[in-house]
């Protein structure tokens, strides 16, 4: 039996310190990419959600859906408030004559035409409106499709807090890009 014999068990401290700072270094990259991801999956929805909002206002218009008590207004759009906004805003293009005669094709600033407030997610806004567009109106019975100002086809920019952007576009003849 050899009395001298040096067993080396365990690890030293530097192994130890060398394994821990691996291990802090890939957490780190994880959850660095984790709030990144978020974020632009919110990004992502939001762009998706107006989409969708914009096409729900398009079918509102076509099937001649009926506000409030007000009867079948002569369309419904979608009203932006501007660069920085969070939210918009789902309205009845409503008018005095029953032929529509007098439509404006913009929001009541009153708020008596609106339907729905649609808030982006959190960190989410608008950070372009193409040549300063407000509203969005699609007219039945045709998909006919006016914008103010008036243009042939409107951008919407949002930006997350990364500064990602995600752009929705509609042209005139009711064409909506999904993100």
């Amino acid at each position: 039996m050899n009395k001298n014999r040096n067993i080396d068990c365990g690890f030293t401290l530097v192994e130890i310190l060398v394994v821990l700072a691996i291990i802090v270094m890939i957490t780190a990259v994880v959850i660095f990419n984790i709030a990144r991801q978020r974020q632009d999956s919110a990004l992502l929805r939001s762009a998706q959600t107006l989409s969708l909002n914009l096409r729900q206002a398009e079918s509102f218009a076509l099937s001649s859906k009926v506000f409030k008590t007000q009867g079948v207004p002569c369309g419904w759009g979608i009203h932006f408030s501007g660069i920085n906004s969070t939210s918009y805003i789902i309205f009845a293009d409503l008018a005095l004559n029953q032929n529509c005669s007098d439509r404006d094709f913009i929001r009541n600033p009153n708020g008596s035409e609106d339907f729905a407030t649609v808030n982006f997610d959190t960190d989410i806004s608008i950070s372009g409106l193409s040549s300063g567009l407000s509203d969005i109106v699609f007219s039945p019975p045709a998909p006919k499709v006016n914008f103010r100002p008036d243009q042939t086809t409107a951008g919407i920019t949002l930006v997350n807090k990364n500064l990602f952007v995600k752009t929705v576009t509609v042209n005139k003849v009711g064409l909506i890009s999904s993100p």
